[in-house]
């Protein structure tokens, strides 16, 4: 309350002031007192007692008027932070002293301020300033016993006060004035205007209070009040009636639309067509059509297919003749090519090349430069130091050739003592100008241009190294000679993993008490064959890796029972003595019996398990015999090729009645799924189901090319192999992951590839091949986003979606590799365990309490344990160590060392149908197998390139154990990197291949 009167006190100050201002300036002249000025307002003294004095102070100045003399300045001090400025002190005394009152005269009444009064002939109107400090003092009023009541009564110590407040003034101030004339009155409130606008009414500010947070009210709480009220319900109600007559009416609308449209279909006329009138000229003009575009597609079919022959006949060809073919073509092109004859230093006529964009763009680029052309004068009529080009200016040559001048040194031909051949011109072929040979100057070679091929190899198998070590070799000498210009090919390997990918999976075993050194071992087990293996021997020969011989041999067993409590139980079947069978076989420990005390029991014993072994030695020696003749290329059936594994065994059961009565059909049908179901099973590391569905051809062949040969592996592990063909390799990037290919944006021919390393996205770009080295599945997605990234007119977009088909029907299995020490995944007896000892299930009847750990895989797979063979360093007290591939029986977990999850390509008779599209074969000789054939690249290899070049886009190549016949082995990653490199990306080159390099 305090606060409101207060600001009510300073609303009626200023009030006050006002009226003075204008009584001194135009009250004074209606010759009304000043007392009268204010009774005419009705002020209210009563409030503001002090303001009595006001009356005599202005009567008094109404006629004497003084002016305050004036002070002069005093200069100001400099300020300095946090220090008092000089002269503080006597500034406080002198205003003391200048505060002090000046000496009253007669007629002068002390206000309780100073007044800055001005003339009455001065007609300015200047503001009453009230000083602050102790003269306002005398003007502060207590006001605390003054209310004012919501009727705008003002009560003074709980009394109503008769007075009214400035508001009700000011309404009836028109009514209180009635003997002041019109003029006046406007004259009066022009002037109060005028002050009140200069006078501007101090702002009302209210103080902050705090509302407690369950005294507040929301707005949703507002409105929600507000909804409920009747008025509200009202708007609603009016609103919703105005939507539902717009409904109305747009519904209305349409239906008068949709009337209009159908008016609109009745009012179109009917075609009026001239079909039918003669329908034997119609039916003439149509048999005419019809014979023309029958004859246009035959012509079409002739066409297509003799340039297929044509294509097939060139890819035939050796190297030389297709060379000599293309040679001979270029010059007849060239030979009848019209020639024009330039005239004399017609070359130099022409406006630049800038201009010559028109002449293209106008003659469809046919233009021929070497025509005559007009000429308004006849250079060779000049005399002959003008015919010269840009006769008579400064910059202008001095001649036209050098045919006609001596260009030799006084002792013979730019330094030499022979003389130059006629004409000043060296040989035909190029070299030097004095002997004609292959250089310029003495001892100085001519200069070759070298060309730079970036080749992307996604995959850094055996498939991607070799193919990189392929493409980093330097031509031979007898090519390099021949070649104008040397190429140079960029290779950059991409691997996922960390290290390259060959050797990713392998471990490290210290093997000395100081563990300075180690044994490494290979994951998985890189073992190799003699016979099925010719071109990768040759390889390791051709790189110095050193290899031995490991005749392995076999244990063959089955899973009886399990229980994750007790050791696995298994009875061991077979044992393969190894060496193509020319060590034998062992008796199982299954078929030997206790020791007796009887010895008439004992031999009786001994007589039943060696009759038992003899005769099953019996039946697997001639199943063998005649699993090699059925093998044999020349006695083969001839529907083997489009049989699978199970119909093969089926095929070749003996069903005859002598058969039926020796049990040889049983035999043969235990002897395949006892025996070579788990060995391919184990080779392939694939379930039983994908070796039954396998092309029975290519089991065939591994079993005829491995007769009588040995086995081998890498002396110094494939740690050896990977150093030895990366040697050469300039950019190697491990730990990449390729997200995406992109077309380039200039070239077509040049592909970018996007990577993520490390969370940060790398691009390569400019690469003019792709070698896919990976495995079939991982490829499909990066060649999806390419052909995404292609446009659809684009002709390299139909052979990238064919690749992407046919690498649709690989199918991948996973393979599990563990080392470990534990010695319950071979047979308990000592004497049933070989090198490889190979456990499985017997068909049907998969063990209802089969471990399920995430260390193993179904029952279908057949584990094949090895048993490593340490190095001569290896510590004597350490344990075994065993590489379980497929386990189906977890080991222990204290037992592990390391595991390896991969994944292996299992061929089909759907992957094997669509592999003609990625690798060829020639057609086999009465004495061969299908694998020992020469192969060359498919069609779709190179995504649509030839022998003769690229077309459409990049070089899409595709090679791995999947892109070539047979098992899906190691010999399929090098055969097909190397026709990938020397019939795909070096003849696309036009780069000859040579003698090759084993």
């Amino acid at each position: 309350m305090s606060n409101i009167l207060h600001l009510h006190e300073v609303s009626i100050h200023s009030q006050y002031r006002v009226l003075i201002r204008n009584y001194l300036c135009h009250g004074h002249s209606s010759a009304l007192s000043f007392n009268d000025y204010f009774e005419h307002h009705q002020l209210h003294f009563l409030i503001f007692p002090e303001h009595y004095a006001l009356t005599h102070t202005v009567a008094a100045m109404s006629t004497t008027v003084r002016r305050a003399a004036p002070r002069p300045a005093r200069p100001a001090a400099r300020y300095w932070k946090g220090k008092a400025p000089k002269g503080a002190e006597e500034a406080a005394s002198d205003s003391d002293e200048d505060e002090s009152p000046l000496p009253e005269e007669e007629g002068d009444v002390p206000v309780g301020g100073e007044q800055d009064i001005v003339d009455e002939d001065e007609d300015v109107d200047l503001p009453v300033k009230v000083e602050s400090g102790k003269a306002m003092k005398a003007m502060n009023v207590s006001l605390k016993d003054v209310n004012i009541s919501k009727d705008g009564k003002v009560i003074v110590a709980g009394r109503d006060e008769s007075g009214r407040t400035a508001l009700e003034e000011d309404e009836s101030e028109e009514d209180e004035l009635p003997h002041r004339d019109k003029d006046q009155d406007a004259e009066f409130t022009e002037s109060s205007e005028s002050d009140s606008e200069e006078e501007e009414q101090p702002k009302l500010l209210f103080r902050p209070v705090f509302v407690p947070k369950r005294g507040r009210v929301t707005i949703t709480e507002k409105e929600s009040i507000t909804q409920d009220s009747e008025e509200v319900l009202k708007q609603k109600e009016i609103a919703a009636e105005e939507r539902r007559k717009q409904s109305h009416d747009l519904v209305a609308e349409s239906i008068r639309r949709e009337l209009a449209e159908k008016e609109k279909e009745d009012l179109i006329p009917e075609i009026d067509d001239a079909d039918g009138l003669d329908p034997t000229a119609e039916f003439e003009a149509w048999r005419l059509r019809e014979l023309g575009r029958i004859k246009k597609e035959k012509e079409d079919e002739v066409r297509i297919e003799e340039e297929r022959e044509e294509v097939e006949r060139r890819r035939a060809l050796p190297e030389e003749q297709r060379l000599k073919e293309d040679m001979e073509r270029a010059n007849k092109l060239r030979a009848e090519k019209p020639k024009g004859q330039q005239k004399f230093l017609q070359k130099y006529w022409h406006k630049g090349a800038f201009h010559q964009v028109v002449i293209y763009s106008s003659r469809s680029g046919k233009h021929d430069f070497t025509e005559g052309t007009e000429s308004t004068v006849d250079i060779s009529l000049l005399p002959k130091v003008m015919q010269v080009r840009n006769f008579g200016k400064r910059s202008r040559t001095k001649y036209t050739h050098l045919v006609d001048q001596d260009t030799t040194a006084g002792n013979g031909g730019f330094g030499g003592n022979a003389s130059v051949k006629a004409g000043g011109k060296s040989t035909d072929d190029g070299g030097c100008f004095l002997c004609g040979g292959p250089h310029l100057k003495k001892g100085r070679l001519s200069p070759t241009m070298t060309r730079k091929i970036k080749v992307a190899v996604v995959g850094s198998g055996l498939a991607g190294l070799t193919a990189a070590y392929l493409l980093t070799q330097k031509p031979s000498s007898e090519s390099e000679s021949e070649l104008p210009t040397v190429t140079e090919f960029e290779v950059h390997v991409f691997e996922k993993a960390k290290v390259l990918g060959m050797d990713s999976s392998s471990i490290s075993v210290p093997i000395t008490k100081d563990r300075k050194s180690d044994w490494r071992i290979d994951v998985p087990m890189r073992s190799f064959q003699g016979g099925y293996y010719p071109q990768l021997l040759a390889l390791y020969k051709h790189l110095g890796v050193k290899f031995r011989q490991a005749n392995f041999s076999y244990s063959f067993s089955l899973l009886s029972s399990f229980n994750t409590l007790k050791a696995p139980k298994m009875t061991t079947t077979m044992i393969y003595n190894g060496q193509s069978g020319r060590a034998g076989v062992s008796m199982p420990s299954s078929l030997t019996v206790a020791n007796s005390k009887s010895l008439p029991t004992q031999v009786t014993n001994y007589t039943v398990s060696y009759g038992l072994f003899v005769i099953s030695t019996i039946y697997l020696l001639l199943n063998y015999l005649r699993l090699i003749m059925l093998s044999i290329p020349c006695l083969r059936s001839a529907r083997a090729p489009e049989m699978t594994f199970r119909e093969w065994i089926e095929y070749a059961a003996p069903i005859g009645f002598i058969g039926q009565i020796l049990g040889s059909e049983a035999s043969w049908k235990d002897f395949s799924y006892d025996v070579l179901v788990p060995l391919f099973s184990a080779v392939c590391t694939a379930p039983e189901e994908d070796v039954t569905e396998h092309p029975a051809e290519e089991f065939l062949d591994y079993v005829w090319l491995t007769l009588f040969t040995h086995h081998y592996v890498v002396t110094n592990g494939v740690k050896d192999v990977v150093k030895r063909l990366s040697k050469n390799v300039q950019h190697v990037h491990v730990g990449t992951s390729i997200s995406a290919i992109r077309p380039h944006s200039e070239d077509p021919h040049l592909v970018s590839i996007h990577c993520s390393i490390n969370g940060r996205e790398e691009v390569y770009s400019d690469f003019r091949h792709i070698v896919f080295a990976t495995q079939a599945n991982s490829a499909i997605p990066l060649l999806t986003s390419y052909m995404k990234s292609l446009s659809p007119e684009s002709s390299h977009r139909p052979a990238i979606e064919e690749q992407i088909r046919c690498l649709k029907k690989f199918h991948y299995r996973p393979s599990i590799v563990i080392n470990h020490t534990d010695d319950q995944l071979i047979p308990d007896n000592i004497n049933d365990r070989r090198d490889l000892n190979l456990v499985s299930v017997a068909s049907g009847k998969v063990p209802v309490d089969l471990d399920d750990s995430p260390h193993c895989l179904p029952a279908s797979y057949t584990m094949a344990t090895h048993i490593l063979s340490p190095p001569e360093e290896y510590l004597s007290h350490l344990p075994t160590i065993y590489q379980t591939t497929n386990p189906i029986v977890a080991p222990r977990e204290e037992c592990i060392l390391s595991e390896a999850r991969l994944e292996r390509a299992v061929l089909t008779m759907d992957a094997k149908a669509v592999l003609r599209g990625f690798c060829l074969q020639d057609a086999p000789r009465w004495w061969q197998c299908a694998v020992q054939c020469d192969s060359r690249l498919g069609p779709l290899q190179g995504g649509g390139a030839t022998a003769a070049g690229l077309g459409g886009g990049p070089g899409i190549w595709l090679c791995g154990s999947y892109a070539y016949y047979g098992i899906p082995l190691l010999e399929g990653c090098v055969v097909s990197a190397r026709n990938v490199v020397e019939q795909g990306i070096l003849a696309s080159e036009g780069i000859p291949i040579g003698h090759g390099l084993w």
